[in-house]
């Protein structure tokens, strides 16, 4: 990744995230408050920004969070939280399944890069539901995604020439290869894989 691709990559996503707010505006009402439906439009929006932030921020400087470990059940609640204003926005419900997560400690950076990765599918995953689940292996934690929704193409491991180059897409590869995440298509669905130690 050059300095030039990613100043493409922020102005496109930030021009895309005007848009966005654009749009909230354009649907509603100005004489009336905001209905629910709109104010998560623009609550999402709004987040969507923040993340967009971050994540020109990692790239650009190397700052990246202490990737430490959490119980199951607070990292559960955390993407839930995250992927909750997801499948309101594209009318897609999301499912977060336990297979043998219950009682282990997963890494917290886990939470963002799962909840970037959800929001790059979703297009192809909806209507839905979209299943994910969540197992810890004595190996790894793995990561899987249900359904037939395809790998995005500027994560396939030769991406195309004229793959999607957007900060979502470059941040979820930079932090996969950083954290030693593997992402494989399989019959089942989409599998990322983190190398887990012994003692976790």
């Amino acid at each position: 990744m050059s300095a030039e691709d990613l100043w493409r990559a922020t102005l496109h996503d930030f021009n895309n995230l005007l848009a966005g707010l654009q749009g909230v505006l354009d649907l509603s009402d100005p004489r009336l408050p905001l209905d629910a439906r709109n104010r998560m439009r623009l609550e999402t929006t709004l987040e969507d920004g923040k993340t967009l932030i971050h994540m020109a921020r990692s790239l650009a400087l190397g700052r990246h969070p202490d990737s430490g470990l959490a119980p199951w059940s607070e990292w559960q609640a955390a993407l839930e939280a995250r992927l909750e204003s997801m499948a309101v926005l594209f009318r897609c419900p999301i499912e977060l399944r336990d297979r043998e997560a219950e009682g282990t400690a997963w890494p917290t950076v886990l939470v963002e890069w799962a909840a970037a990765f959800t929001r790059q599918i979703l297009p192809w995953a909806a209507p839905g539901p979209l299943r994910l689940e969540a197992t810890a292996a004595p190996e790894a934690w793995i990561l899987t995604w249900l359904g037939d929704a395809p790998m995005p193409m500027a994560l396939l491991p030769e991406p195309p020439p004229d793959s999607p180059q957007n900060l979502p897409s470059l941040w979820l590869r930079a932090t996969a290869e950083r954290l030693g995440i593997t992402l494989q298509e399989s019959p089942g669905g989409l599998v990322a894989r983190m190398a887990r130690p012994c003692s976790s």
